[in-house]
């Protein structure tokens, strides 16, 4: 039952993770061609968005959490331009804000493999774009550590997460590109 608890929550957080980055990704989209569920429901995806949410964590909340937060942390870490964001801080300022909140509010280790987890998809996911795209947005992990650099990071956050916890590692990499085919067909 725990297995599948962890594939229920991870598969709908890793939907809700798609959708916001596809949310926040859609000129990028549309410059390149994509159709996602996001461009096709336009503002109508939030409720969808906060109802999966909402599922994931009358599952497992602490999970849900730390694999949410562990995305924004991860996707803001990547905001190199300075900018001042909604909160009035700079992405820097609210990556050291949110990684103090989930030491202080989750299980440490289980939120040391969200982190690891999710860095690991994100460098997978630069280093798909960096081929397959035409339009790149520029805070492409590719841009700032190559090619090389981007491998490597990316090897050594899946050992932490394998090490940490190898059955959930292997259900975030299973579930993750069919959550990308089912939001991008």
């Amino acid at each position: 039952m725990e297995g599948l608890n962890d594939f229920s929550v991870i598969f709908l957080t890793g939907l809700v993770i798609k959708l916001m980055d596809d949310y926040l990704d859609q000129e990028i989209d549309r410059l390149n061609g994509r159709k996602t569920l996001v461009l096709r429901l336009e503002r109508g995806i939030l409720p969808y968005v906060l109802i999966l949410m909402t599922f994931s964590s009358l599952i497992d909340p602490y999970l849900t959490v730390s694999l949410f937060w562990a995305s924004y942390i991860i996707g803001m870490g990547m905001d190199m331009d300075g900018n001042k964001l909604p909160t009035g801080l700079k992405a820097y300022q609210e990556v050291i804000v949110m990684l103090g909140l989930g030491f202080i509010a989750l299980d440490k280790e289980e939120f040391i493999f969200s982190l690891a987890i999710m860095l690991f998809i994100q460098l997978l996911d630069d280093y798909i774009d960096y081929y397959l795209e035409e339009f790149i947005n520029r805070d492409n992990f590719i841009n700032y550590l190559g090619k090389g650099g981007t491998v490597l990071l990316s090897f050594l956050s899946l050992v932490i997460s394998l090490g940490i916890s190898w059955e959930r590692s292997v259900i975030v990499i299973f579930a993750t590109p069919i959550v990308v085919w089912l939001l991008h067909r």
